[in-house]
């Protein structure tokens, strides 16, 4: 009972309800005018054709098209007006435009190292393409005196976040999806405050809705600001129906001092390092550098920071000339929804297509469209031993369905799917060939590819790889493997629920 009045009396909710009330007086009103006057008939009639032709025309894909065009025609009023509000899948033009003078500001930091290239393409010329792709997009670069270290499960992550944390002498920078008060956010505070009153500057980033639905109130804000940190709160979320609440900061980074950085999917909450067992074992991966390649997941920072902000990024004052030993090749990037190419799934498909041996797959969500499908489904046709690991306690029941609705095709075609069975698995990586991995924080879904703000970090030859496939290794040994026999015998509800589910996908 505790639990439910909390629930009803947080934020989170009390702003939801109040935007599900904006939204239904807004129906309601559209419905009561379409029904009792014709000339309001035939102006939705033509709004709705409208709305479906620019849904055709737009440069989107196929499934997220035919997602929407589904209700636009099935629900002439509602359907239309929660496309307007919700249905559009890049940014407007305000937002834009910050965007890319945050993004452009920092081109001068950043071009392509053509001699590592060259150097890269000798000992691997099909590299090339993934490496320069990922660049090109996100104007990012390839850096080899970066050390990297895959920590997994959580716990191991946290406890060398804490050891680095405590280290730092000049800035610490944290831009988080998720910070939920708890053990392990009153661990990073302490360390925090106490830095702050030694000088450190201490920037706080994180995403209001994200951090809203575990229980952060505004009130969060003014406590970091008396402890000395500067705190940006991405998308306040508000009872506002403005269409830029359904893009969300999603990305993980934690950098110090611009010598080490941590990223990957584990978020500041108990439930990632082991603590809350609400869905079994807590199942989570990050990575940490060391080195060059950490200027530029700063520089993503402070591009995010002053998209927040509006304040400018002051990059050279960040920039640190510190080199570690070589471990391979880096590539630190960063994804936008003002990006068409949509960086992420495209690196994700790269790695799969140039795969000569395997490919493993860490994903908590699979809802995947028809271009990753294609790619793991030629993967595994062409003899490429591709595995996935997904959850096998689900932490959204429907998302959990939606996952499962995709393995059919995928287990026909010779994926082999499993399933965590100690509880929930929350890593976002992808492995290849003992030699490729992209650590990050992009699901393998829609809302990642399309409407998040994600990083990653591409890797290739570092000792990060190795580390990433034996972690694999070992939750593949408590995982159960999804026969084709249990999806022969799923219930007919159960089938065609997914069969919807599928419909919709894209719009979750």
């Amino acid at each position: 009972m505790k639990r439910i009045l909390n629930l009803l009396t947080s934020r989170a909710f009390v702003v939801s309800a109040l935007m599900f009330f904006e939204i239904a007086l807004i129906v309601l009103a559209a419905i009561f005018l379409y029904r009792l006057f014709l000339p309001f008939v035939v102006l939705f009639s033509l709004a709705n054709i409208i709305i479906v032709i620019g849904i055709i025309s737009r440069n989107n894909n196929p499934m997220f098209k035919i997602a929407w065009i589904v209700p636009v025609l099935l629900i002439p009023v509602a359907g239309a007006l929660f496309y307007i509000m919700f249905g559009r899948t890049h940014l407007n033009k305000k937002n834009t435009r910050k965007l890319t003078l945050a993004y452009n500001s920092a081109t001068d930091f950043f071009t392509a190292n053509n001699e590592l290239l060259s150097r890269l393409f000798v000992k691997n010329p099909n590299i090339i393409r993934e490496a320069y792709y990922i660049m090109k997009c996100s104007c990012t670069d390839i850096f080899e005196f970066t050390e990297t270290e895959y920590l997994s499960p959580g716990n191991i992550f946290f406890d060398k976040l804490v050891f680095e944390l405590k280290k730092a002498k000049k800035f610490i920078f944290i831009e988080y999806f998720i910070i939920n008060e708890g053990e392990m956010w009153e661990t990073i505070k302490h360390i925090l405050a106490e830095k702050a009153s030694n000088g450190v500057e201490i920037r706080v980033l994180y995403d209001d809705m994200g951090s809203a639905m575990s229980g952060v109130s505004p009130a969060f804000q003014q406590e970091l600001r008396k402890l000395g940190f500067t705190v940006a709160v991405f998308n306040p979320y508000k009872p506002s129906l403005d269409k830029f609440l359904n893009y969300r900061d999603h990305r993980k980074i934690c950098i110090i001092d611009g010598k080490a950085a941590f990223t990957g999917g584990i978020n500041i909450a108990d439930e990632d390092i082991g603590i809350n067992d609400r869905l079994g074992h807590w199942q989570d991966s990050g990575i940490m550098l060391r080195g060059d390649a950490v200027n530029r997941v700063t520089v993503m920072f402070l591009q995010m920071w002053t998209f927040t902000t509006d304040e400018p990024p002051r990059y050279a004052d960040y920039m640190v000339d510190f080199k570690a030993n070589h471990d391979g090749y880096v590539i630190p990037f960063s994804d936008e929804p003002l990006i068409q190419d949509l960086i992420c799934e495209s690196a994700y498909i790269n790695i799969i297509s140039n795969a000569t041996k395997y490919v493993y797959i860490n994903a908590p969500y699979l809802i995947i469209d028809q271009n990753v499908t294609s790619a793991l489904i030629r993967a595994a046709k062409s003899g490429i031993d591709v595995k996935i690991i997904t959850p096998g306690t689900p932490d959204k029941k429907l998302i959990y369905y939606m996952t499962q609705s995709n393995y059919k095709d995928l287990i026909e075609a010779g994926v082999e799917i499993y399933e965590f069975t100690p509880g929930f698995i929350h890593n976002k990586t992808i492995i290849s060939d003992d030699e490729k991995a992209i650590v990050g924080t992009a699901n393998f879904d829609y809302r990642s590819f399309y409407l998040h703000f994600e990083n990653g970090v591409w890797l290739y030859g570092s000792k990060a790889v190795l580390q990433a496939k034996s972690s694999f290794e070992n939750s593949l040994a408590q995982s159960r493997m999804v026969t084709w026999e249990q999806i022969e015998n799923t219930p007919f509800g159960r089938r065609l629920l997914c069969s919807l589910l599928q419909v919709f996908a894209p719009l979750f």
